[in-house]
């Protein structure tokens, strides 16, 4: 009585098990159209496309160097003139000014002035007096500041910056697609897995009924029945406890790509067909090219190359050439009751020098910039060195994962030959119960092995791709043909 309900028991769990995974709702899906799903909705993507955004704004803080700036003034006040009588003035400045990209500046200012004193000294002099300005000023640097260093290098800093955000977004995806990847396999491997566990405890099943069979016909022993009852509970078991790894990796998953909860996505192998031969000098070149490693180095060295190109022209002493030009205007009425008018052109050529002597700031800040620039230059060593050594590596893996799969193919069909022949001459009496158990273990072992091979070939040749960068280019060939099919 005992031995039957734990029959029951068993065979009632299985079937929960098994009914438990068709009531979820179940899609199949290949590692692209996973990862395009959680391209779409994962949001630390959506964070990177706003730094990116925000680095591209750089280069306009940069242009609007170049603008034109106004600037003006007015104001009234009553004060001693130096003879120390009052006098109620009136000024009114104004001056529009821009930086040119050769560095010179060009300004042109204006000012009135209205002045009424309360003594008068020389009588041919207005008061009050109308005193208007006008000047067209030109400052060329000669040394400092000569070509525009700090926009050029600024533009050129700007750029690599914008370039730095788009290769650690680049980096934040790849991140992201191994991780769907690692996800993706690992739920591929139980699936295998499962679907190897299913069929044991079939097989056992089948076993143990036929015993009982023959054990009521008096063809079979105790030791039989118990032996083909251990297969079944340890089948079972096993079925349970990957059941459980199953239903912990698509949570996950599901929460990657953010899916309704009891969704189950049943991974889909890639055609073999992507596993073709490879060019390593064209690849590794190509990876070279693509990988946010050296662009991110490459961003870095640019940065610090033009803080060094600043950085030396602080250094140099200014010498600035002004040249400028104007008019002047003076009128109004004397004491005498006449009228006054008076006017003139204006012009000066100066040269103005600054030297710095302590120039111990300027001194830190070019090291430090030599500094980064030599991290960046051994950081793009190393970054292609890395290359080099991983799609090699990847290219050497994927020809032996390969061979495996081959060799675990023709392990099965031996061992699926060798199964049936045992249970041919199990049914004619030929073979006791224990050798049958352990041949379909080996069958067992031989496919799960089969399996495995294939994902981890899988496996392999999609990290190449994301390593590589085919894989948005396969990506995005998916997502071409799912919409022609649509």
């Amino acid at each position: 009585m005992n031995k039957t309900r734990l029959l029951l028991f068993s065979f009632l769990s299985c079937i929960y098990i098994t009914s438990t995974i068709q009531a979820a709702e179940k899609t199949e899906m290949t590692i692209y159209q996973v990862m395009q799903r959680v391209l779409d909705r994962y949001p630390s993507l959506k964070i990177s496309e706003i730094e990116v955004a925000q680095a591209a704004e750089q280069r306009q803080q940069i242009e609007s160097s170049l603008g034109w700036i106004l600037n003006s003034s007015a104001g009234v006040t009553h004060d001693l003139t130096g003879l120390g009588t009052p006098s109620d003035r009136l000024n009114v400045n104004s001056s529009i000014a821009r930086q040119l990209k050769s560095g010179a500046t060009l300004n042109l200012s204006g000012g009135y002035q209205y002045e009424d004193s309360s003594l008068t000294f020389t009588p041919a002099l207005p008061n009050p007096a109308h005193t208007t300005r006008l000047d067209l000023s030109y400052r060329m640097p000669l040394s400092k500041g000569e070509g525009n260093p700090l926009y050029k290098e600024g533009v050129i800093s700007a750029e690599a910056g914008h370039n730095l955000a788009m290769a650690n977004q680049l980096l934040t995806r790849i991140a992201l697609a191994e991780k769907v990847k690692d996800l993706f396999y690992a739920s591929s491997l139980t699936r295998a897995r499962l679907d190897n566990a299913n069929q044991a405890v079939q097989r056992a099943r089948k076993l143990e009924s036929y015993i009982n069979k023959n054990f009521k016909l008096g063809l079979s022993e105790d030791k039989d029945k118990l032996q083909a009852r251990a297969q079944t509970d340890s089948k079972i078991a096993d079925l349970s406890a990957i059941q459980l790894q199953w239903k912990q990796q698509q949570s996950s998953l599901v929460r990657l790509m953010l899916e309704d909860v009891g969704h189950e996505i049943l991974p889909l192998l890639i055609s073999r067909k992507y596993s073709s031969n490879f060019d390593l000098v064209d690849l590794i070149t190509s990876t070279e090219t693509y990988h946010p490693a050296i662009k991110i180095s490459q961003a870095k060295l640019e940065i610090a190359e033009s803080q060094i190109n600043t950085t030396l022209d602080n250094k140099k002493d200014s010498l600035d050439l002004v040249l400028s030009v104007g008019s002047r205007t003076s009128d109004g009425n004397n004491s005498s009751g006449g009228t006054v008018s008076e006017q003139d052109w204006a012009g000066a050529i100066s040269l103005e020098y600054k030297h710095l002597f302590d120039d111990k700031g300027v001194s830190s800040k070019y090291k430090q910039a030599q500094l980064e620039k030599n991290i960046a230059l051994q950081n793009i060593r190393k970054a292609k060195d890395d290359i080099r050594y991983t799609v090699s590596g990847l290219v050497a893996e994927i020809n032996a994962a390969k061979i495996a799969v081959k060799t675990a193919s023709k392990k099965l069909k031996s061992e699926s030959l060798k199964l049936k022949e045992a249970e041919y001459r199990f049914r004619s009496g030929r073979a006791d119960t224990a050798q049958l158990i352990q041949f379909q273990n080996e069958y067992s072992f031989a496919q799960l092995a089969y399996q495995n091979q294939k994902v981890d070939m899988n496996n392999r040749v999609i990290a190449l791709q994301i390593f590589t960068g085919q894989f948005w280019d396969r990506l995005a060939n998916q997502n071409m043909q799912h919409g022609v099919n649509k």
